[in-house]
């Protein structure tokens, strides 16, 4: 977790609107500090005392299951953490400790199974991270409950439909550990919430969240206020201490509707309502977890109808005056997205709320459809971490990005790497054996296959042990899937259990392939042999020739044929080679493949070599399905037309276009229809997910200079927003590329 600095969340409490309300900075300022001192001693345990009590207890039940063991641990935090409360603030401080049980038992059984279980497969994870080829891990990142079902059945309700499964349906042992885990876990979930409404009641000034508390600690929820106080706790719960991130708040505004007229019937004003989902909102931004927490608003109903109503407007509304940049927000776009709630959207982001990206409804839906989902499964799927999506009660893992440009560097050095100089495995000819670009091309897409069976390979070997490392009752509870099956969700219990591979700088090989073709091979300006030299060489004494390489204007992004072919057939490979392919017996799913980087753009970058778009080693890599930094040089339209060319429904994957525009293209009426315009047109041409950037390279240089004065000018990276004086100067550097690509 990262935190929120003090002086970061006083300025933007200081923006809001009704900041006079809020009164309780230092109180939230502390909630996310690792110091357990600032809870009260009498309320629990300290965390040296938590941490002794689960080694004790665990090495006395050594002989039970994982999912038992785990259990047993997470009662033992939830029956013990400090606990806080206070007037000022109507979301309690649960998280003394910060994921203990991944310090404790998850760590002890993830070490289990790449030192011990299985060594060789650690060791290659290990290389491939380290020389740049592939980065992966086990991913405990991207989980959504179903939360309809939390907020129709709370916490007691899943347990008692879990204890009914379970006294009804004819168990192994394996699957009565299931359902005991299960039941220890929610057992332990409704104490704490017992013991925060026990410390609410005699907290003067909590009377509100102490009648919540004891109505969840029995029942659903059945106010908005409740609604919010059961997604703040399993989130709290789920993410710091459970040890699986909850990478979406819901569709709120579809989930959280019925709530805001039951409560509005009852009397309850529209402004309290605000105020509790600026609280809310606050927790979030509060934490400043750097990805930023996912929430997704929209879609359309059975009728094709829009789920857009006043609590989609509300929402928005009120964080927009909040001036806050997280929680992050997905946009579900389809033909029924009323006009006003997009010009909404897209005027948030011309006046610096660049957290909102669009996901297009029509394409999640047909890539879904395609994969085997029905059309209602389609309809209601999750959007979750940066844009990504899933069938409700899914569980995929995705955290394996692999770098397009290893395979090339292996294409151009007869197999070996070309930064270390290592031989990767596999022996590719002689520079002199390439007669044709064809049979180099061919030899590069040999390699790429060689590093995903690799990929698949490896990663499969330990996510056949993603349940024995990490169990999770808690999420397990709320898929139906998993009750029926007494499967953890941990293991192939969920509806699916996919696995995706990201593919990374599809831009930056694109571009390689195609400055390739076009001076070696079509206008033989340049020989293979000494363009192999300059990259070795990272292009010194050869500033001429590389500037030109950069400057060519077949560059992907710019709807030009040359660049757009290779990027359209990488895609096109990577999903035949990907998609449908098995991951492990023990999950039950199959692969599929997108084009998302994360952080990669920058962590993969100094592990790969200069290439021949020009770009030098070292030097940021391209990000999702966009241009490289500073070569979208035709404009947002042009850009739209190139990443649309792929089609974004046949990979079930992110498919991501980031692009920037100029602030005074986006000005007034003429600026807001021309926005729009953009977004409907890479709508319907079928593409996936857009998110814009709007700045000038002016601004952002005053930035650089001068941070104080703009201490809250966002910039989206890459999945996500971040204050743009809170990354380094290297990736501010990028952005002022980008924004003077747009002069």
């Amino acid at each position: 977790m990262q935190y929120i600095r003090p002086q970061d969340e006083e300025y933007i409490m200081k923006k809001y609107y009704d900041r006079d309300s809020f009164q309780g900075l230092v109180h939230r300022r502390n909630r996310f500090v690792r110091n357990d001192a600032l809870f009260s001693p009498e309320t629990g345990k300290s965390g040296e005392e938590i941490y002794a009590l689960i080694e004790k207890t665990d090495a006395e039940n050594a002989d039970l299951p994982h999912a038992i063991r785990k259990s047993l641990a997470f009662e033992i935090v939830l029956k013990n953490t400090r606990l806080r409360v206070d007037p000022r603030d109507p979301f309690p401080a649960i998280c003394m400790i910060d994921r203990p049980l991944d310090k404790t038992v998850i760590a002890k059984w993830r070490r289990e199974v790449f030192e011990e279980i299985l060594p060789e497969t650690g060791k290659k994870r290990a290389h491939f991270e380290a020389r740049g080829i592939a980065t992966m891990w086990p991913d405990y990142d991207h989980s959504v409950p179903v939360w309809e079902r939390i907020f129709s059945l709370g916490f007691a309700g899943l347990l008692s439909e879990s204890e009914r499964i379970r006294r009804e349906k004819e168990r192994s042992a394996e699957e009565d550990a299931f359902f005991e885990s299960v039941r220890i876990t929610y057992e332990a979930l409704l104490m704490l919430v017992r013991r925060l409404c026990a410390l609410a009641e005699k907290t003067e000034g909590c009377e509100k969240m102490a009648k919540a508390l004891k109505n969840l600690s029995t029942s659903a929820p059945d106010s908005f206020y409740e609604a919010l106080l059961i997604s703040y706790i399993y989130f709290m719960v789920s993410e710091h201490i459970q040890g699986l991130q909850v990478r979406s708040l819901s569709n709120f505004d579809r989930l959280y509707l019925p709530f805001y007229e039951k409560d509005l019937a009852r009397g309850v004003s529209e402004a309290q309502i605000r105020t509790d989902l600026a609280y809310f909102l606050l927790q979030f931004t509060a934490i400043g977890n750097y990805w930023n927490q996912p929430v997704y608003l929209g879609g359309e109903k059975a009728d094709g109808t829009t789920e857009y109503s006043e609590m989609s407007y509300l929402f928005l509304d009120v964080y927009d005056k909040m001036g806050i940049y997280n929680p992050k927000i997905q946009i579900k776009v389809a033909e029924s997205t009323p006009a006003p709630f997009l010009d909404k959207c897209l005027d948030m982001i011309r006046r610096g709320h660049n957290c909102i990206v669009f996901v297009c409804d029509a394409t999640m839906r047909r890539a879904l459809m395609r994969r085997g989902a029905t059309e209602e499964e389609a309809r209601l799927c999750h959007v979750t971490g940066c844009y990504e999506y899933s069938v409700q009660g899914s569980f995929g893992s995705g955290m394996n990005y692999v770098n397009l440009l290893k395979p090339l560097e292996y294409t151009l050095h007869e197999g070996k790497d070309g930064v270390t100089g290592e031989f990767c495995g596999k022996r590719s000819p002689a520079l002199s054996a390439y007669e044709s670009f064809d049979t180099f091309y061919t030899e590069y897409k040999r390699n790429l296959l060689y590093v995903i069976d690799n990929v698949i390979e490896t990663v499969n070997a330990y996510e056949a042990y993603h349940e024995y490392v990490n169990p999770q009752p808690m999420l397990s509870a709320t898929f139906p899937s998993c009750l029926e099956k007494g499967r953890d969700a941990m293991k192939g219990g969920a509806l699916e259990n996919g696995t995706q591979m990201n593919f990374g700088f599809l831009a930056d090989i694109a571009d390689s392939l195609a400055m390739i073709k076009k001076y070696v091979y079509d206008k033989k300006e340049i020989s293979l042999d000494a363009l192999v030299r300059m990259l070795d060489e990272d292009f010194e004494g050869n500033e001429k020739t590389r500037l030109r390489l950069l400057r060519d204007p077949d560059k992907y992004g710019n709807n030009r044929d040359l660049p757009d072919f290779f990027a359209k057939d990488i895609a096109d490979f990577c999903t035949q080679n990907v998609s449908g392919r098995k991951n492990t017996e023990v999950r039950g799913g199959i692969w599929s493949c997108g084009f998302h980087v994360a952080r990669m753009s920058y962590t993969q970058a100094p592990m790969t070599a200069s290439s021949p778009n020009g770009r030098r080693k070292g030097e940021e890599l391209s990000k999702n399905a966009s241009a490289s930094m500073g070569q979208s040089r035709s404009g947002a339209t042009a850009a739209i037309l190139s990443v649309t060319k792929m089609d974004a429904s046949s990979f079930c994957g992110d498919a991501c276009l980031d692009f920037a525009l100029h602030p005074t293209a986006v000005q007034g009426e003429d600026g807001l229809a021309a926005m729009r315009g953009l977004l409907l047109t890479f709508m319907r041409r079928g593409g996936h997910a857009i998110h814009m950037n709007v700045f000038s390279a002016d601004t952002l240089r005053e930035a650089q200079k001068d941070p104080e004065k703009y201490r809250d000018l966002q910039i989206r990276v890459c999945g996500w927003n971040v204050l743009f004086n809170n990354i380094t100067k290297e990736e501010q550097d990028g952005f002022i590329r980008q924004a003077e690509a747009l002069v």
